[in-house]
């Protein structure tokens, strides 16, 4: 899935030319009840997202389910967000509400959220997500994904693609 920005745009062109190759893939991170990643109600708890070696990962839209029980998922849950990359660049100034961020189940609402701007991950890169549940219910299983694509290099590299470190 191609949009037209410029990092969506620049990867097209390449893999047109045959310098590089895209594969859709999605990373996620989970919080799971009976796990070191478990959310507790009214606590905050970070998980990583490792990108492999082998490819970069652009990421372009993230979604977002959390669920109280089994079965039973939490519409509009009141969390925030925050995430940031090893390399020390954070995503936003600040925690952000689920809601700005990956929208919600709500009647009416619009779940999942396209980035405005895609952003370019490289291979090896850790990706912190910190989640803080501000309700006094746990969460039994919560997950964030990030869907984009991954991007093989065959006869160029990260700079000459996207003039980028």
């Amino acid at each position: 899935m191609f949009g037209t920005s410029p990092i969506e745009l620049l990867a097209a062109d390449a893999m047109l030319r045959g310098t590089i190759f895209c594969n859709g893939f999605t990373y996620s991170a989970a919080w799971l009840t009976g796990t070191a990643t478990a959310l507790a109600g009214n606590a905050s708890q970070d998980v990583q997202i490792q990108i492999t070696a082998e490819a970069d990962f652009v990421v372009q839209m993230m979604t977002f389910n959390s669920w109280s029980a089994a079965g039973t998922i939490i519409v509009d849950p009141d969390y925030t967000l925050n995430i940031a990359i090893a390399s020390g660049r954070p995503w936003f100034n600040q925690a952000q509400s689920m809601r700005d961020i990956v929208g919600s189940f709500a009647s009416t609402q619009e779940p999942g959220f396209m980035l405005p701007f895609p952003r370019l991950i490289p291979s090896q890169s850790t990706i912190t997500c910190s989640l803080s549940n501000r309700t006094a219910t746990a969460s039994n299983r919560a997950t964030l994904a990030m869907q984009g694509f991954n991007v093989y290099y065959q006869t160029e590299n990260r700079q000459q693609v996207f003039h980028a470190l």
